[in-house]
């Protein structure tokens, strides 16, 4: 288990604005811990605007207080209440909040987990089908997980609710959206769980959604379709869990039926077609809980150079750049410095607001630097 300091330590960085999943998982492998990162935050802000940004320890105890006060809990990467496919996608999120059954939903781990999602104004016979579906697959022991929009999501949670399902929301926990699940919310969380990557108080925002989505791809063996127009959000949710190695479902639907148009084109690329629970049953396999990630701090990391020589290789990286990209590789050729010192000294300058990423390993200066 994670000692106290550094769960804090976690959360200070995971609530900086100016850090995402990716910076987060960055810091922790040049520096080794979530201590060691937050105490070089200072030396990397330092002449920067965004010096204000890291998040205080008075919000974190603010947050902990409410989370208390509402019966919920952070679920931290190495605590075994982390769903485990989730921990293989890119870029995890280093922290979840939970609000549900612990001891049942940690159980649901060791079965197969399957989401199911699709069209919020979904047709009548597509909710029917859809809350048979997750019926019959709870008897068959697999999990469903959703969204808790309305329509198909709402279908999927309440025919799975006696057997096993999980909700990924894209708000905060203390926040129902929408209202009208209320009563489907509180069943869930009595009996089963709810996970949120976001804080407390966060409304929610167009934005939220697809990071929402990334998670009910990655918790779960598969994904499954019900309904879904060609711009829909199920269908990012569909790209991802391809994107995570995951299996593809897809119910077929009317062609002249516009909800129905983003399945049949998922069937059209290779999508599994299912036309009843045995269809996802079949193509279930024994699922394999992934070990881990976790940071030796025995090895050798960047929180173990100097500030002064540190500070020579971002300096050599300032003076190398310009406003025309290069790539990483020519960086590194150019400066004569080894990769893991340019990996992390880029990393500090990027999070300072002094140079900018590019697609394709590509860097040069922030405009304003």
């Amino acid at each position: 288990m994670l000692p106290k300091s550094e769960k804090l330590a976690i959360l200070r960085l995971v609530r900086t604005e100016s850090i995402g999943p990716s910076k987060f998982w960055e810091l922790m492998e040049a520096y080794g811990s979530g201590e060691n990162a937050l105490k070089r935050l200072p030396k990397i802000f330092q002449n920067s605007n965004r010096a204000a940004d890291v998040c205080g320890e008075e919000k974190i105890a603010e947050e902990i207080a409410q989370m208390k006060s509402i019966g919920a809990r952070f679920v931290f990467f190495e605590d075994e209440l982390y769903p485990p496919l989730l921990r293989n996608i890119p870029d995890p999120p280093p922290v979840l909040s939970f609000l549900g059954d612990r001891e049942r939903v940690v159980s649901f781990f060791q079965k197969n987990i399957i989401s199911v999602v699709g069209a919020r104004n979904a047709s009548i016979h597509s909710m029917r089908f859809c809350e048979n579906l997750c019926e019959d697959l709870g008897k068959n022991d697999v999990v469903v997980v959703s969204g808790l929009a309305r329509g198909i999501d709402a279908s999927a949670h309440t025919g799975s609710l006696d057997a096993g399902t999980i909700a990924v929301v894209a708000c905060g926990l203390d926040i129902v959206y929408p209202q009208e699940n209320t009563k489907l919310y509180q069943k869930i969380v009595e009996k089963n769980g709810v996970f949120s990557e976001m804080p407390l108080n966060t409304a929610p925002q167009p934005k939220l959604f697809p990071r929402r989505n990334r998670l009910i791809a990655g918790i779960s063996n598969g994904t499954a379709v019900i309904e879904a127009a060609e711009q829909s959000g199920s269908l990012i949710t569909a790209r991802m869990a391809l994107d995570y190695n995951r299996d593809v479902f897809a119910v077929p639907g009317s062609p002249l039926d516009p909800r129905s148009v983003g399945c049949n084109k998922l069937i059209k690329e290779g999508a599994i077609l299912i036309q009843s629970a045995q269809d996802i049953l079949d193509q279930l396999e024994e699922k394999k809980i992934i070990p881990l990630r976790l940071f030796d701090d025995n090895r050798p990391t960047m929180a173990r150079i100097s500030d002064k020589d540190l500070e020579k290789i971002r300096k050599k990286i300032l003076d190398s750049l310009s406003s025309t990209a290069i790539t990483i590789d020519e960086l590194i050729s150019f400066i004569k410095v080894s990769p893991q010192e340019v990996l992390t000294a880029l990393l500090e300058l990027e999070l300072a607001g002094k140079i900018v990423r590019l697609h394709g390993q590509r860097v040069c200066l922030a405009l304003d630097s």
